[in-house]
């Protein structure tokens, strides 16, 4: 079903669209496009065609949008006429093909990457597009695109705080907003992305708590903003700014502000999200009660292997106590207080070998409780959370609880239909938490970026939901959670279009703990509910019959290079455990599907890569194979999670293009002495005469068989042409 947007303001455009606008760029080319994907900054893109009666009709909306969002939001129009004129554009931007054509106009907004690179795969990482639904006006488009703006703020609650905030990065001027409001300004967001690293920028929430804070700086309207100059001495003078509390004349104060040149921030993580004092005693508190009987946890030992291979690679957040002879006062507490939320660590430091391992944790005193946030790959050096022996219990959750994101899909009553209509026709299995409190709970928190729901739930928040709405899904209290899920008998129908009859709720009824609510949502996983599916290695024929030549079975191959078990996919893992990894996420996606999940190490049994028509330079590979229909399909792309988890999702909507295949044999080897073999043969010198016979026989006799199946192969492919039949 086509979404249009409802535009609010529709004036008729005479001239050519934003010809004469100086606030809105132009995106109709492929690097255009690469400069919005790549920017720091938030960027709003207007789709439109010439001939397009509404996109005309909307252009005095758009240019408005840019009036008010110039130097917090970019403004791009696109005009597809020229994109599909270009054939460089065409093939490479999706935005502008024919089945959305028809609906435009349609604006979409790029939210600038959290890393330059992506720590899993090295990778430059991109923008991520969101669409704008719903009815557009100036004032909806600028709050649908501010929440976008990356937030490098740090949020002030006492003189505490306020002193280190200006002992730090001394070289720096500071700008402080003081406001009422406990969302941060998106004015003062942009400000710290024109002047990263040239000006370090604070705020301050009015509140009985930060009173003295207002008092220190003796400020009597709000809002207000202060620069604080440096005198080279850690001492500073206050400059009061008293002109407009708009982003032209602010940014002007700010200028006078700046340094010159960057100076690299020394804690550029150190701002919490949001005050969550008050948020200490209410219901949102999911923590266990202490009088309850104690879980018995026990921490980790930890060592380099422990850290590399498992504390790094946590979907999960973790403490980690670091310590000589005298232990962290708050460790026992911390434990008892988040059990099962954290994952738990220990390192006591007694040889230089832990010394070391201290220093990599960024341990400069001792006892200390170091924490690391979900998904630390790569972050080793960035993230420098832990609290020495001065902190007590309730200022590491003061922390933890600001520290850990919010990743939910944020919804109102306005979205909430069309979200929940997207996410159950898609067969996702959708949760929505309901709460009143000031921030998303921090169990929910954590259970909705754990990475075995990925690609099968949708984790939903609803703050201060009306009457109607918590009448409508029976919420009794809040916090609350419920599941919303599609029903049927026949897995088959999970293809067909969705039915209203088919729609489930179920809400939960018990303590707001980890444990609880993870057994409440896996009760929903049908994966969880069965034997958990492997990923199987084939090496023989009789394992490939067993496992793929199942009647009406498919059988997913992951195509791997054994070679690649000595070479390194990152500082962590080698390529062939990534790879692995890989299918493990892929299987605990879709284990539920009637299919086997192995893999071949294809470097060795290349008979395979012949039958697939696959070059062992392309390895690993991913293909669909069937027996019964002699079909098989291969993946087209790159070897992740992303692309395999497309390709299956393409096979069961029957987009697939499918090439007919005879029957598949795999031979008996030791692939050791194969790849041993290889690596003789790659050296060429220091061998005697009757070594390189023996060499030459061998390689002869491994050319010869392969020319002997590449002939059999071509044969089949004469006779059967490429099939479009679903596997």
């Amino acid at each position: 079903m086509n979404k249009f947007i409802l535009f609010a303001l529709l004036t008729i455009a005479t001239q050519a669209l934003f010809e004469n606008s100086y606030t809105i760029k132009s995106a109709n080319k492929m690097q255009d496009f690469r400069a919005i994907l790549e920017s720091d900054f938030v960027s709003m893109v207007y789709f439109y065609t010439e001939d397009c009666e509404n996109c005309q009709r909307a252009a005095s909306l758009v240019e408005k949008v840019a009036e008010d969002q110039e130097g917090i939001i970019n403004i791009y129009g696109a005009n597809c006429d020229q994109i599909n004129k270009d054939p460089n554009s065409v093939n490479q931007l999706p935005y502008c093909s024919e089945d959305m054509l028809d609906q435009l106009p349609q604006i979409s907004f790029f939210e600038p990457p959290q890393f330059k690179i992506n720590p899993y795969t090295k990778e430059p990482m991109i923008a991520t597009e969101h669409r704008f639904q719903g009815e557009a006006s100036p004032q909806s488009l600028g709050t649908y695109g501010h929440k976008f703006i990356p937030n490098n703020v740090i949020r002030i609650n006492t003189l505490a705080e306020l002193n280190h905030f200006e002992k730090t990065d001394p070289k720096l001027n500071k700008v402080i907003l003081f406001t009422k409001k406990k969302e941060t300004s998106p004015i003062l967001k942009s400000l710290n992305l024109h002047y990263f690293e040239r000006v370090k920028f604070g705020e301050i929430v009015a509140s009985p708590e930060t009173q003295p804070l207002l008092d220190f700086f003796d400020i009597k309207d709000i809002p207000q903003i202060i620069g604080l100059e440096n005198n080279g001495d850690n001492t500073y003078n206050h400059q009061i700014f008293d002109g407009d509390l708009l982003f032209k004349p602010i940014k002007k104060f700010v200028r006078s502000l700046a340094s010159k040149d960057r100076v690299p921030y020394e804690q550029i993580n150190e701002k919490p999200k949001e005050d969550n004092r008050r948020n200490r005693r209410s219901k949102q508190n999911e923590e266990d009660d202490d009088t309850q009987k104690p879980q018995i946890i026990t921490p980790i030992k930890l060592d380099q292997n422990v850290f590399n291979k498992q504390l790094l690679r946590n979907d999960k957040p973790a403490l980690v106590h670091v310590y000589k002879d005298q232990m962290h006062k708050a460790w026992d507490d911390s434990i008892k207080k988040y059990k099962s939320l954290f994952d738990y660590y220990e390192l006591q430091v007694d040889t230089q070998q832990d010394e070391d391992l201290a220093k990599e944790l960024f341990i400069k005193s001792y006892p200390s409780i170091r924490f690391y946030q979900v998904g630390n790959v790569g972050k080793k050096k960035s993230n420098k959370i832990s609290f020495t022996k001065e902190y007590n219990l309730e200022e590491i959750n003061k922390d933890i609880q600001d520290l850990i994101d919010d990743k939910t899909i944020n919804i109102n009553e306005q979205t909430l239909q069309m979200q929940l209509s997207q996410f159950i026709a898609d067969n996702h299995i959708v949760v929505i938490y309901f709460y009143q409190t000031p921030i998303v709970g921090l169990t929910y928190r954590v259970l909705s970026q754990l990475q075995e729901y990925y690609g099968k739930y949708k984790f939903l928040s609803f703050k201060n939901a009306p009457e109607m709405v918590l009448q409508q899904f029976q919420i009794p209290t809040q916090p609350a959670i419920t599941i919303i899920f599609r029903e049927v008998t026949d897995k088959k129908e999970l293809e067909e279009e969705l039915k209203p009859e088919q729609v489930r709720q179920a809400l939960f009824t018990g303590k707001h703990s980890y444990e609880e609510i993870k057994s409440f949502l896996d009760s929903f996983d049908e994966t969880k509910k069965t034997s958990h599916k492997k990923v199987i290695e084939i090496s023989t024929q009789e394992q490939l019959l067993e496992h793929c030549n199942k009647k009406q079975k498919l059988c997913y191959i992951a195509l791997l290079n054994g070679e690649h078990k000595r070479l390194k996919h990152d500082d962590i893992l080698t390529k062939w455990e990534y790879q692995l990894e890989v299918l493990d996420r892929i299987k605990n996606a879709h284990g539920d599907k009637q299919a086997s999940f192995v893999y071949i190490d294809a470097s060795c049994h290349d008979e395979v890569l012949l039958k697939f028509d696959i070059s062992d330079d392309s390895l690993p590979n991913f293909v669909a194979y069937q027996k019964t229909k002699k079909l098989y399909s291969k993946l087209i792309g790159r070897f992740d999670y992303e692309s395999i988890n497309k390709f299956i999702d393409k096979q069961y909507k029957g987009q697939s293009s499918n090439i007919q295949i005879q029957e598949l044999e795999i031979f008996e080897k030791d692939c050791e002495e194969v790849f041993a073999k290889r690596r003789e043969a790659s050296q060429q010198s220091g061998l005697s005469d009757f070594d390189e016979e023996i060499l030459k026989e061998i390689l002869e006799e491994e050319k010869q068989r392969k020319k002997e199946l590449e002939k059999e192969l071509k044969k089949g492919k004469k006779k059967n042409k490429k099939s479009k039949d679903d596997l």
